[in-house]
């Protein structure tokens, strides 16, 4: 199996939650059969939010040594649990030898898969506002429904406290009445984005419409490439 290199700490929690989701996500039967992974958790990454939103330094200087750290370190492709990083993702694929899994095309390919055709999109404001996942999206004749203005706000307002650490049960309970807000009425998907949200989300308590967790869906392409059948 070939060995996998995270870059976490985008924000921490999301990492180690992706890390675990990873873990429970393979097939596994023993500790031999999971895969290899080098986890690099690296909070003091400069915000991407912040830089996205022009007020704060780049990441990427940052990024690239983080991926360049892994490569030397053994990783034989490298994965970032972060919707919002891939942002970056042109430029730190050319930073390094080894491929990239490139997160929004895996999403979106899965949610291709399942015959969606309109996808609510919770994430991350400069997510939304770049427009990240849309061009994937798109050309799999998907099309992304984004939350109205006061819901975004909100969104994003619970993302900084899940990253704080806050009341997590009610924050989750918080997303979740936001998921139920009119704009999402017309999508027959939802996709939990920003992986904050997974850490958080009740996707036990949702009926419909049909729910996509990134972090999770990351997950078990992660597991593919490293050659895990």
């Amino acid at each position: 199996m070939r060995t996998a290199g995270i870059i976490a700490g985008l924000g921490p929690l999301a990492g180690a939650y992706f890390y675990r989701r990873l873990i429970e996500l393979t097939p596994a039967h023993r500790d031999e059969d999971h895969i290899p992974v080098i986890l690099l958790s690296s909070p003091q990454i400069p915000s991407r939010i912040a830089h996205l939103e022009h007020r704060g330094p780049s990441p990427l200087p940052a990024l690239i040594h983080a991926a360049q750290t892994l490569v030397q370190a053994g990783a034989e492709f490298l994965v970032m649990p972060s919707s919002t990083t891939h942002a970056y993702y042109d430029a730190l694929s050319q930073a390094v030898s080894v491929p990239w899994l490139n997160m929004l095309a895996v999403v979106s390919d899965t949610i291709a898969s399942h015959g969606i055709h309109r996808l609510a999109i919770m994430a991350t404001t400069p997510t939304v506002q770049y427009h990240l996942y849309d061009s994937h999206l798109l050309a799999r004749q998907i099309t992304p429904v984004l939350p109205d203005a006061t819901s975004q706000m909100d969104i994003m307002n619970i993302i900084e406290r899940v990253k704080g650490q806050d009341d997590l049960v009610a924050l989750g309970q918080a997303l979740y009445e936001i998921a139920q807000r009119p704009w999402s009425a017309t999508a027959d998907g939802l996709l939990l984005a920003c992986t904050e949200i997974p850490v958080v989300f009740p996707v036990a308590s949702w009926n419909q419409p049909a729910i996509f967790s990134a972090t999770d869906i990351l997950a078990q392409h992660t597991a593919a490439w490293s050659g895990l059948s």
